[in-house]
């Protein structure tokens, strides 16, 4: 992975195009408008998904669009969607297609471009751009489209930026046709009653009926958030032994990579998570989501491939230390990636967990260069300027990155980590000795002062093994938290789970309830009028 600097300027891509050339002319999405609103779902969604296709690699690599509207989406000559160049809006012609934060002239990012995204796609249901408000206009109370793509507009077009999807959460939306139900705007001329002045039949209907659409909603709104859940437990289920896996595996390549000592206590341990994680793969139901299904066996692919190179290692062989070094990569990255699979969860509490267990990966990464550089300096006596630069990169990231964590994390989580950092861990865990000495040699510049105290420690082994045993250390301190986060989170979306289920059944039966008492109100109404005409 490569780490890059915190606070990188971002760049703006203006002619962005599906085979990353530049901007294509032709007919775009404002010329289809005049002709064609609005547009269907399906059609819809396809566009939109490709926009966002092509935004998640723009902001990927730092770049921001900033104009997204339907004069700037056309075809490519191939027919997928392309962003092109367009003239710059005249009047008030961009207006509705601008986020709030752009609007009041406040620091913008890649949630300003799916705001825009999202305004275009409700044109593209709607037939009109939606309107300004405090809270976004429903597409669902419109006009009738799936369940998925009412929440997902009205994600897209949330005021806060920090509450829209990303690019790539989008498009994965749209690709994967969620099935829910379709939400129906309940229009007066469906609401029948009495012709004439009501009758205390016709008040008891009237004043029923709010009853009966609020409990569909609700049904609805249940049954969404309980599938939403339901397709992230067999993922969650299975993070708790990957990442255990992940974080064991990651010290056994960095050991590999500096020719530091690996005991065979230390390689029993990763045999005991390679186990645990075999045996959680196994029970793991993924017949409903052949992504998972894929990564999991990929996973399981790269472990059997580093069977033989561990088998050698415990022999004391090292040959093919670069190839090894790669295996090792490729099947923590693999493990940890999974976190990336969660969806994005309504409730506020499952979406930070998920969001910290994300960035474990980019962590782990961090810290593993940092063991690299300071490894090969300790054991040259020296480090350059080369040296230096990515030191502070990884220094700098990790503590961007701890920061970020700790300020998600639950009160439980946050005294664990408080406890294995010495209350530093929000601030890079620099009471922890070996972030210590990594601070110390970017002070400096050089590693003699670092050198000269592990030297002066009483301890035998060489200075770069000594501060390699306590780095690992520290990453087993470290994988012990992330575990019990990844439990946690496991345990809360199982029981939101289940609550959700209590909820889709309960409302379910209070709409049946409710629907039956409203028929038997009509019935009773019919008859009463037939035994008004007989009189």
């Amino acid at each position: 992975m490569r780490i890059r600097p915190p606070r990188a300027g971002r760049q703006h891509l203006n002619h962005l195009t599906g085979q990353g050339g530049p901007a294509l002319s032709g007919q775009n999405l404002a010329g289809r408008l005049v002709q064609q609103h609005p547009f269907s779902p399906d059609e819809a969604s396809g566009i939109v998904a490709q926009v966002a296709r092509l935004l998640a690699s723009g902001h990927a690599a730092g770049q921001l669009h900033g104009d997204i509207r339907p004069a700037t989406i056309g075809y490519a000559p191939d027919g997928r969607i392309a962003l092109v160049g367009a003239p710059a809006p005249r009047g008030g012609e961009g207006l509705p297609y601008l986020s709030p934060e752009q609007i009041d002239r406040r620091r913008i990012g890649p949630a300003s471009d799916i705001y825009s995204l999202g305004a275009v796609f409700f044109e593209l249901l709607v037939g009109r751009p939606p309107y300004a408000g405090i809270e976004p206009e429903r597409v669902g109370t419109l006009v009738t489209v799936p369940g998925h793509l009412d929440g997902i507009t009205t994600a897209m077009l949330d005021p806060d930026p920090a509450k829209r999807p990303r690019a790539d959460e989008v498009a994965t939306v749209l690709e994967s046709g969620v099935a829910a139900p379709p939400k129906r705007i309940v229009r007066p001329t469906d609401i029948r009653g009495p012709r004439l002045s009501p009758t205390l039949l016709g008040v008891l209907m009237v004043l029923i009926l709010p009853g009966l659409v609020f409990g569909g909603w609700s049904t609805l709104r249940a049954g969404d958030k309980m599938s939403d859940i339901g397709s992230a437990e067999p993922l969650a289920d299975i993070l708790p032994t990957s990442f255990q896996l992940a974080f064991d595996l990651s010290i056994e390549r960095d050991a590999l990579r500096t020719d530091a000592a690996l005991t065979e206590d230390f390689l029993q341990i990763t045999d005991r998570s390679i186990d645990a994680w075999a045996v959680a793969v196994e029970k793991l139901d993924t017949a409903g989501d052949p992504g998972l299904r894929r990564r999991t066996e990929r996973s399981a692919a790269a472990l059997e491939r580093l069977s033989d190179i561990r088998a050698a290692a415990r022999a004391g062989n090292r040959s093919g230390k670069l190839a090894a070094v790669g295996l090792y990569t490729n099947a923590v990255n693999g493990l940890f990636d999974l976190a990336v699979e969660l969806p994005s969860f309504r409730d506020d509490e499952l979406a930070k967990q998920a969001r910290n267990l994300e960035l474990i990966g980019s962590v782990s990464e961090v810290l593993g260069l940092e063991r690299r550089i300071m490894a090969n300096a300790l054991r040259n006596e020296r480090i350059s300027d080369q040296g230096i630069a990515d030191l502070s990169a990884a220094q700098d990231s990790w503590a961007t990155h701890s920061e970020s964590i700790y300020s998600r994390a639950d009160p439980a989580t946050r005294q664990q980590l408080d406890r294995i950092s010495g209350r530093s861990f929000e601030f890079g865990s620099y009471a922890v000795s070996s972030q210590r000495a990594v601070i110390r040699v970017l002070n400096a510049r050089d590693v003699e002062d670092v050198v000269r105290q592990l030297e002066d420690s009483g301890d035998s082994r060489p200075v770069d093994q000594l501060w390699m045993a306590d780095a690992a250390s520290y990453v087993q301190d470290l994988k012990e938290v992330v575990v019990h986060a990844a439990n946690r989170l496991a345990d809360d979306i199982e029981r939101e789970h289940r609550d959700a289920q209590n909820q889709t059944i309960a409302w379910g039966v209070f709409s049946g309830i409710v629907l039956a008492v409203l028929a038997a109100l009509g019935i009773a109404l019919l008859r009463a009028r037939g035994r008004s005409v007989d009189a």
